[in-house]
């Protein structure tokens, strides 16, 4: 035991203890409802939007690099946390196994510091490896993006259609929906007219549509 705790907080394994300790702060925070899962933008996608055009050209980059060793597809925290862990347990058995029998001094801290990155680059293949069967299991539990309703063909259902009122019916492959809808058309539509919907305006949550017949051009 004596050894074990003299490992973990010398260098360089009481740098990812350290790390390993904030990753686990984090998750018992998390657990209690006291700060959002998703806090942290943790998305490893080559669509990321970045404010400037170099740090795009460097996000997809990394994107790329992430994916490549299996890091992709799943929340930052989740990714650091395995990844981390993993380092953390190279490092430390290089320390039980070599670096402890070393002399102290600046070969000892050469030789820490080659091992406290070597472990970081051999734990990303690994943690990779081990997030494998994870990153499957997450993908098929997360929602998949609603699909969008823009040129589906409704019914309205309201006695009248215009610029400030109107309700619609439409047929989603499911239960079906009814929705609010808005038209530009002077004459507007009436009960059982067919309508297509063009445009969707998120601020009143409302549908812009057009008659079926002029959205097909006869």
């Amino acid at each position: 035991m004596e050894t074990f705790l003299q490992i973990v907080f010398s260098y360089p394994t009481a740098v990812y203890t350290v790390l390993l300790g904030v990753l686990v702060a984090y998750w018992l925070i998390a657990m209690l409802g006291m700060i959002d899962f998703e806090i942290i933008d943790g998305w490893f996608e080559s669509d990321v939007e970045i404010g400037e055009a170099v740090d795009a050209v460097d996000g997809n980059a990394m994107a790329g690099i992430m994916a490549r060793l299996g890091l992709g597809g799943l929340p930052l925290m989740i990714v650091l946390t395995v990844l981390v862990l993993t380092a953390w347990m190279f490092s430390y058995y290089s320390d039980y196994l070599l670096l402890r029998h070393l002399p102290g001094g600046v070969l000892r801290l050469l030789t820490g510091t080659a091992s406290m990155v070597a472990s970081f680059v051999v734990a990303m293949p690994v943690a990779g490896l081990l997030l494998r069967p994870v990153r499957k299991l997450y993908a098929k539990l997360r929602p998949e993006p609603p699909r969008s309703l823009l040129g589906m063909v409704g019914v309205v259902r309201s006695p009248l259609v215009d610029a400030r009122q109107g309700i619609a019916g439409v047929e989603d492959g499911g239960a079906g929906l009814v929705l609010q809808v808005r038209t530009e058309a002077a004459d507007g539509f009436k009960r059982g007219d067919r309508v297509v919907l063009i445009e969707h305006i998120e601020d009143d949550n409302v549908y812009r549509v057009i008659g079926e017949d002029e959205f097909r051009g006869l």
